[in-house]
């Protein structure tokens, strides 16, 4: 009769235990799957920041002019590519870099730490703090005088972000196109990790020689207005770590190991007490 008592005992302290542990897992991770949703609170009226690139010292530059009448050879002084590259503006690579000087023969031309470049015949002209369309505007200006009916085409070279920290790809990210957006950059790099604290997504960026950190939080619908939301050539993303990486990574190993074989033991024991008790029933 007692050993049944105590067998009811152990029984009704088992299976309270477990109930415990199942509850207070169900609630902790019903808290915590809202850290790793992305656009919490979206809607159709979200205003979502298009600001147009904006031309920084030290950015490489594919600048191809043309004529819109039948002689191109009045134009080609002002073309510089490589042997592979094409005059057709819908083959140009619009990702080559270089690391040429203001009138590379590579394949652009690279704006100055005074964020001027420099051109055949026109000599000097300021591209920073410009977008690529002000930059055509002023030099189809320019150009004018030279060429009849000119064309140009400005495109980017060198569109590359730097993302760090908890991604599950990190590293410098080179783009083709003339707009990058943050969620590009994150999924370029095969988005963060489990460790990552989507509230704490740091962007660098570089304007006027000093460095302006703003801080992102992509689970937030406000994500789409941030003024970082657009990213400039060579702009750095990092992904700081949560709390869980944290613990990971100040934990000692050999107490995580010592932990784990008492635990091991104790499961043990229990369970031959369990077989013990049932064998005497």
């Amino acid at each position: 009769m007692i050993l049944k008592k105590e067998h009811s005992s152990f029984v009704f302290l088992a299976a309270l235990s477990s109930s415990l542990i199942i509850f207070l897992s169900s609630c902790s991770t019903t808290k915590s799957n809202a850290e790793y949703l992305y656009f919490q609170g979206a809607e159709d009226n979200v205003a979502v920041q298009q600001k147009e690139t904006i031309i920084q010292p030290r950015d490489l530059l594919s600048i191809q002019v043309y004529s819109k009448t039948l002689n191109q050879e009045q134009a080609a002084i002002f073309n510089i590519f490589s042997s592979s590259s094409s005059l057709a503006p819908s083959t140009a690579s619009a990702g080559a870099s270089s690391t040429s000087g203001n009138a590379g023969a590579s394949q652009g031309y690279e704006v100055s730490a005074f964020g001027n470049i420099e051109m055949p015949v026109i000599g000097t002209v300021k591209a920073a703090g410009l977008t690529k369309d002000q930059l055509q505007a002023l030099l189809v200006e320019k150009i004018s005088n030279y060429v009849k009916s000119p064309s140009i085409v400005v495109r980017f070279s060198n569109y590359s972000i730097n993302i760090l920290g908890e991604v599950r790809s990190p590293g410098s990210k080179r783009f083709t196109v003339d707009k990058v957006t943050l969620i590009d950059a994150i999924s370029a790099a095969g988005d963060l990790t489990e460790f990552g604290k989507r509230e704490n997504v740091m962007v660098i960026r570089e304007q006027g020689g000093k460095k302006y950190y703003n801080t992102v939080d992509i689970r937030s619908k406000n994500l789409f207005s941030s003024p970082v939301y657009v990213l400039q050539p060579n702009d750095i993303v990092y992904v700081s770590p949560n709390n869980k990486r944290l613990k990971t990574l100040n934990a000692d190993v050999e107490t995580q190991r010592k932990i784990s074989v008492y635990l091991s033991y104790v499961g043990i024991a229990i369970s031959l007490i369990s077989v013990f008790i049932y064998l005497r029933r």
